[in-house]
C-alpha cells in the first residue's frame, strides 16, 4: 500500500471514530457549549449536594442545602437551626442534638434582651426589651420565643406540651453585677417539674443566674401534686450550680394543703384524699402508707445525691410535709421513715401549719423550722427558713391587695438577715396558677401559669440581692 492509500485509510478511520463518539455521548459530545464540565450529583453528607463547577476549578466541591422537610435529615437540620427535633428530645427533655451542634450565640454587653410575645398580645409588643439578663447568653435559642412566655403573657396548658429547657447560661466578661453572698435566696417553685409551668421556671432560673447571688435556693414539691420530671429538676440544679454557686435544694415530700381538703381534693397525689386526723394514726402503723412515703424519700435521695455530686458545697433540706397537718408523734414517724433514706445527705426542717387543722402542732424535735405566714415571722431563729408560699408579694407598681407590699417584702428580707435565716424564698400566686379568691385547688395541668415581665424580673433581681454582702472583686 502506497503512502496516499495509507493516509486515506487513517482519515476514514478518524472520521469513523468521531461519528461513533457522537453517537455514544449525544449531541453535547465530550464538552458542553457552556464550557462547564458536568459533575454527577451525589450526596457528600446527609444534607448537602454537589452542583456544577467550572472546568478551571473542578476540584472544588461547593455544597448547597437540600430542601428541608423531606424527613431524611430532620434531626440534623434541627440541630443546625438550634431547634428541637422529634428524635432529639429524650427522657430528660433536653434538645441534646441542638445543644451539641448549634453554635453558642453571644450577647454584647450593650445588646438588649428581646423577648417576643404572642401575636394576640399587642399591648405588650416592644415593652419588654430591657436587658434584664445582662451578661447572660444562652444556647440554643430560646424555644419559648414567640410563644407568649415572657411579658406577662399567660401560657395555657392546652397548647404548650412539654417544652424544652434552655441550656446553661454562661458568663460573659463584661457588664456583670458584682457577686453577693450571705444567705440563700431564690424561689419556692413547688411547680418546678410541671410541664405547663416551664416558662415560669425558666424565667426564674435565668433571673437567679442574672442576680448573681452566691447561694441560690429552690424549693420543690415532689409528691406528684405537680409533675415528676426529675431529669429536668437535675438540669435546673446543674444550671444553678455554675460559677461556684452553692445551691440550697429544699424538697417537700408530701402536700399538707391538699390533704386538708380530704376526699374533696382534686389532686391524685400521695395521701391527698386522706383526712389529716386519720393520716396521723395510719402513718405510724400502716405498712402500705409507710412504704409509699419511703418510695418518695428514695426519689428525694437520688436528687440530693445529684445535688452534692454537682458541687459538694451545695446543701440539701428535706421537709416531710408542706404546711404539715401533723402532731409530734406523726412528725416523728415521718421523719424517722425519711431518715433511713436521706438522713446522711440532707438536713431536716419542719414546716408546721399551726391553726390550719385541728390538732396540728409545731414540735420541732431538734430541727429548724420553715414558716410561711407573715404573722409567724417573728418566731424564726438563726438557721430557720422563710418562704412567701401562700402569702405572695406585690411589685411596687402592682394593683390590688393580694400579697405583702413591696415595702413589706423589703423589710422581711432585711430582717431575715438580722435573724440569720438560712434561706428566703419568693413566691407569687400567678406563678403557681393560683387565682385570687379561688375557693380550692384546680388540677395542675389546667392552670394558667404566668411568668414575670422584664420589669418585674428587674425588681426580683433587686429583691434577691437586697441586704447581701458584696464580694470583693478579684484583681
Amino acid at each position: 500500500m502506497n503512502i496516499v492509500s495509507r493516509i486515506r485509510v487513517c482519515f476514514y478511520a478518524t472520521v469513523a471514530l468521531v461519528l461513533a463518539a457522537l453517537l455514544v455521548f449525544g449531541e453535547d459530545g465530550l464538552f458542553s457549549s457552556s464550557g462547564l464540565r458536568k459533575i454527577p450529583l451525589f450526596r457528600v453528607s446527609d444534607r448537602d449536594r454537589v452542583e456544577y463547577q467550572n472546568d478551571s476549578d473542578a476540584s472544588v466541591i461547593a455544597p448547597t442545602e437540600t430542601p428541608r422537610g423531606n424527613g431524611e435529615n430532620d434531626d440534623f437540620d434541627a440541630a443546625l437551626r438550634g431547634l428541637p427535633s422529634d428524635d432529639s428530645v429524650g427522657e430528660d427533655g433536653a434538645a441534646s442534638v441542638a445543644a451539641k451542634a448549634a453554635p453558642t450565640p453571644t450577647r454584647r454587653a450593650d445588646d438588649t434582651l428581646r423577648e417576643e410575645v404572642s401575636k394576640d398580645d399587642d399591648s405588650n409588643s416592644g415593652e419588654d426589651a430591657r436587658d434584664v439578663f445582662s451578661g447572660i447568653s444562652t444556647a440554643p435559642p430560646d424555644p419559648f420565643d414567640g410563644s407568649g412566655v415572657l411579658g406577662g403573657v399567660v401560657v395555657r396548658s392546652g397548647g404548650l406540651g412539654t417544652p424544652l429547657p434552655l441550656d446553661t447560661p454562661v458568663r460573659t466578661p463584661t457588664n456583670l453585677r458584682p457577686w453577693r453572698q450571705g444567705q440563700a435566696r431564690g424561689y419556692t417553685m413547688l411547680y418546678a417539674m410541671q410541664p405547663e409551668a416551664r416558662p415560669v421556671v425558666e424565667t426564674q432560673v435565668r433571673t437567679l443566674l442574672a442576680a448573681r447571688v452566691r447561694e441560690p435556693y429552690i424549693g420543690v414539691l415532689i409528691d406528684g401534686t405537680f409533675g415528676r420530671d426529675f431529669t429536668y429538676l437535675k438540669q435546673i440544679i446543674e444550671r444553678l450550680s455554675v460559677e461556684d454557686r452553692a445551691l440550697t435544694v429544699v424538697l417537700y415530700l408530701s402536700n399538707g394543703p391538699h390533704m386538708k381538703k380530704g376526699r374533696d381534693s382534686v389532686s391524685e397525689a400521695l395521701f391527698s384524699k386522706i383526712d389529716p386526723v386519720e393520716f396521723r394514726s395510719r402513718i405510724r402503723r400502716e405498712a402500705l402508707l409507710q412504704n409509699q412515703f419511703e418510695a418518695v424519700a428514695v426519689q428525694a435521695r437520688d436528687v440530693f445525691n445529684y445535688n452534692l455530686s454537682v458541687n459538694p458545697a451545695n446543701s440539701n433540706i428535706a421537709i416531710v410535709m408542706l404546711e404539715d397537718n401533723l402532731e409530734v408523734a406523726s412528725y416523728r414517724a415521718m421523719r424517722d421513715l425519711a431518715t433511713k433514706h436521706v438522713g446522711d445527705v440532707a438536713d431536716f426542717i419542719r414546716n408546721p401549719c399551726v391553726g390550719c387543722y385541728e390538732g396540728n402542732d409545731d414540735a420541732l424535735l431538734g430541727n429548724a423550722r420553715e414558716e410561711h405566714e407573715v404573722s409567724r415571722f417573728q418566731i424564726l431563729r438563726a438557721g430557720d427558713g422563710y418562704s412567701l408560699d401562700g402569702a405572695g408579694f406585690r411589685y411596687p407598681t402592682s394593683r390590688g391587695t393580694l400579697g405583702v407590699s413591696a415595702s413589706q417584702l423589703e423589710s422581711l428580707l432585711m430582717s431575715s438577715i438580722d435573724r440569720e435565716l438560712r434561706y428566703f424564698g419568693l413566691w407569687r400566686h400567678a406563678w403557681q396558677g393560683v387565682e385570687e379568691g379561688a375557693a380550692g385547688f384546680s388540677q395542675a395541668n389546667t392552670r394558667d401559669y404566668v411568668a414575670s415581665t422584664s420589669e418585674e424580673v428587674d425588681y426580683e433581681i433587686d429583691a434577691l440581692r437586697l441586704g447581701l454582702l458584696e464580694e470583693e472583686a478579684e484583681e
